[in-house]
């Protein structure tokens, strides 16, 4: 297991990265239900997320907009049956840390396809506007990294995605998801209370 160091952004926020926190149970399951099939693997299934097809409009270019599929895992209005298995992977990152996972507030497993653009990543973005925590965990092995930006829109940390991989980072930090080339990539992103 390694842990990166604990970097802050020049506001003095913070963000984490974390590969091989969540087991490796877990990180096969994950990936089989989101994505019918473990890496290489000839074993395969018909995945048992119900995804809705989502167009990205934020990366629009020359009137093409890349395409993702999301499950949503939880809101204030819905749970989905699939939160008790997927809320297992922040509840692994937190006792990582001796941290308290006070409440999961918004959970989506997001399938972006690949999309030939000379875009980098969807535009800079936070999730809410209220203190939180996100964590996005890495489905599978994929391009599309993980930008987080400065308040002037700087480039501060790109992370590539990697089976097993945890991003963690103040919910005030701007990101952006990056658009895939190669093949689907799949993260679970995660909007949480957490007391450290």
């Amino acid at each position: 297991m390694s842990t990166h160091p604990i970097t802050t952004i020049n506001t003095g926020k913070f963000y984490q990265v974390y590969d091989d926190v969540v087991p490796q149970y877990l990180q096969d399951y994950i990936e089989l239900i989101a994505l019918g099939k473990k890496g290489n693997s000839d074993e395969m299934i018909n995945p048992s997320l119900d995804f809705k097809a989502k167009y990205e409009i934020t990366a629009e270019e020359d009137n093409q907009t890349p395409l993702s599929f999301v499950h949503l895992l939880k809101s204030h209005t819905t749970t989905s049956s699939h939160l008790e298995n997927f809320g297992m992977i922040p509840v692994s990152v937190c006792k990582h840390n001796n941290w308290t996972l006070d409440n999961i507030l918004l959970a989506r497993c997001f399938v972006s396809v690949p999309h030939e653009t000379k875009l980098e990543h969807y535009a800079p973005h936070t999730d809410l506007n209220i203190e939180h925590t996100v964590m996005i965990y890495y489905v599978n092995d994929s391009d599309g990294d993980t930008i987080l930006f400065n308040q002037q829109g700087d480039v501060m940390k790109s992370v590539t995605p990697k089976k097993g991989r945890v991003l963690v980072f103040d919910g005030s930090i701007l990101h952006g998801g990056g658009i895939p080339k190669k093949g689907p990539r799949c993260i679970v992103n995660y909007d949480l209370k957490v007391i450290k």
